[in-house]
């Protein structure tokens, strides 16, 4: 993205009126920077993009509105005019929005609790291709980063256990997985049914479970 020369040029879509006018009136009154159009929804800021007529380096947008939300218009935001920057607005409650606007290829995040100021200066930078992040936005996607992690490592360790099993009982397990019971495992390993009540007991006490059920639960939440 190409160096831009102040003020940038910002359109901020939000369905609270007050962000539309009074926070606007703030951010426009900061030197950077110029409120050249506000939308209350993403279909009207498309409809005012589309014209032709209007010029924008950055548009704000908020993440949770009514109709098309705010990842789905960053979206077409980017598709059809690619030399805008798009920083979402927000005030971040759930996580799985920053993974939904992340994927959109948003340049950054900045929550509502930020000063005009600052917003006006995140907005600055995000013009010039750098992503801009407030802090709870960051602790979020770390957060998100490290329940990864953890799974990961857990999947890794449980795959490690399994392997360790007798292969008689890898079998066993993988029956448990697809929810198989006693008597149809007995059939598809051609084993008597008390056998496969010892060997079920083996799997779950040397992989650490109570119960097969506690066994399934952690193989779909992994």
């Amino acid at each position: 993205m190409s160096e831009v020369t102040p003020p940038l040029r910002i359109m901020i879509v939000d369905d609270d009126p007050l962000i539309r006018t009074v926070f606007a009136e703030q951010i426009d009154a900061q030197p950077p920077v110029a409120v050249v159009a506000t939308a209350a929804d993403g279909m009207t800021a498309l409809d005012l993009l589309s014209r032709g007529n209007l010029d924008i380096d950055v548009a704000l947008v908020d993440i949770d509105m009514p109709g098309l939300s705010g990842p789905h218009t960053a979206r077409a935001i980017i598709q059809n005019r690619p030399g805008i920057a798009v920083v979402m607005f927000t005030v971040f409650r759930r996580e799985d929005s920053l993974r939904a606007a992340l994927a959109e290829g948003v340049s950054g995040f900045i929550t509502k609790d930020e000063p005009p100021e600052a917003v006006a200066h995140a907005l600055v930078r995000a013009a010039r291709g750098e992503p801009v992040m407030s802090s709870r936005p960051t602790e979020l996607l770390v957060e998100a980063y490290r329940v990864q992690q953890d799974r990961s490592d857990a999947v890794r360790q449980a795959q490690a256990a399994v392997e360790k099993l007798p292969p008689h009982l890898q079998e066993v397990h993988a029956c448990l997985l697809k929810g198989l019971t006693n008597k149809r495992i007995a059939t598809r390993l051609n084993l008597s049914q008390n056998t496969v009540r010892l060997y079920v007991s083996d799997v779950l006490r040397e992989l650490g479970y109570n119960s097969r059920t506690e066994l399934m639960a952690a193989y779909i939440t992994g």
